[in-house]
C-alpha cells in the first residue's frame, strides 16, 4: 500500500490539501482513456492507481479525478466524504499505537 505521514499534529477539520489547483478532473471516461494511453506504459499503470471518483460538492454527481503530486499518497476523509458503507479516513490516532 501507500501512505503519507504527517510531520506535525493536524487539527481536526484542518485543510491539508486543496486539489483545486493540482488535481485533474476528467470531463468523461474517454478523456481519461486518452490521457492514460498517451503515457509510457509504466506511468500509465501508476496513473491507473491514482484515480478516484468523488462528487465535487456535497450530494453532487461523481467525477473522475487524478492527483499528480504528493496528494496521490493521501486518503480522503471527514464526516461529509465517505464511501458507500459510511467508512471515513483509515487513519489511527497516535494514541491508538500504544
Amino acid at each position: 500500500g501507500r501512505g503519507l505521514f504527517a510531520s506535525r499534529y493536524i487539527k481536526e477539520g484542518e485543510l491539508v490539501h486543496d486539489g483545486t489547483v493540482s488535481d485533474i478532473i476528467f470531463p468523461n471516461a474517454m478523456k481519461f482513456r486518452e490521457f492514460v494511453f498517451s503515457l509510457p506504459r509504466d506511468f500509465a499503470c501508476d496513473a491507473a492507481e491514482w484515480v478516484w471518483m468523488q462528487p465535487l460538492e456535497k450530494g453532487g454527481d461523481y467525477h473522475l479525478l487524478i492527483g499528480i503530486n504528493i496528494s496521490a499518497l493521501m486518503n480522503s476523509g471527514g464526516k461529509d466524504w465517505h464511501d458507500e458503507e459510511g467508512k471515513t479516513v483509515n487513519a489511527v490516532p497516535e494514541s491508538g499505537y500504544e
